[in-house]
């Protein structure tokens, strides 16, 4: 029979573990949640850098001492672990839903192209005017896009995005020659909020939901 010190104890025993119980479970969520976002960045990873293919290396003609060309770094590009062809398919959807001004779409082998017509005010924001600013009053301009996507050895596929603007104008030197459309390059706004969006996308499909 326990003796009256005994029956205390058990008594005590149950309050001693109660604020236990809610700490043990923020820990548990907590983990949980640190988990979730682990597997959102994991779905996604910034391109690996990829060196040259054209020239694998070239000479210093004053030293005479053959240096390896710098590695290439892709303007716009991401790797994401699903498939090229669910990839496009979200591209497409995703421009679509933004009610853009589509001139032409082609679907090519390893990717989409599509043209998008722009305002002065995008044609400023995505493309770079260099030496014609000041030089021509603009008016519109079209983007064409090319969302090229290639399959990886381990389930992840590289995805890279470039863009090339053309501006319509006029010269406002008189004195110039006749013209009214200019090659530009490009800023990356265009192709970098094209890659965001698909990071966006992924981290909200593997997020844990917040409670």
């Amino acid at each position: 029979m326990p003796t009256g010190r005994n029956k205390r104890r058990l008594v005590l025993l149950p309050f001693l573990l109660l604020p236990l119980g809610p700490s043990l479970e923020k820990r548990v969520y907590g983990q949980a949640q640190e988990d979730g976002s682990a597997n959102a960045r994991a779905v996604v990873r910034p391109c690996a850098v990829r060196a040259s293919d054209s020239k694998p290396y070239r000479k210093n003609k004053t030293k005479g001492k053959t240096t390896a060309n710098p590695p290439e770094f892709p303007l716009a590009c991401l790797e994401a672990k699903d498939s090229p062809l669910n990839i496009q398919e979200f591209f497409q959807s995703y421009v679509r839903v933004q009610a853009w001004r589509f001139a032409e779409e082609e679907i090519v082998a390893d990717g989409w192209i599509f043209a998008r017509s722009i305002d002065k005010d995008e044609l400023l924001q995505f493309a770079k005017e260099g030496r014609l600013a000041g030089h021509v009053a603009w008016s519109e301009g079209k983007a064409v896009v090319r969302v090229s996507t290639r399959e990886l050895s381990d389930g992840y596929t590289r995805v890279e995005v470039s863009a090339h603007l053309q501006g319509f104008g006029q010269n406002v030197d008189r004195f110039a020659l006749p013209r009214d459309t200019w090659d530009l390059d490009s800023t990356g706004l265009l192709e970098k909020t094209l890659l965001e969006a698909l990071e966006d996308h992924f981290k909200s499909l593997h997020s844990t939901p917040s409670s």
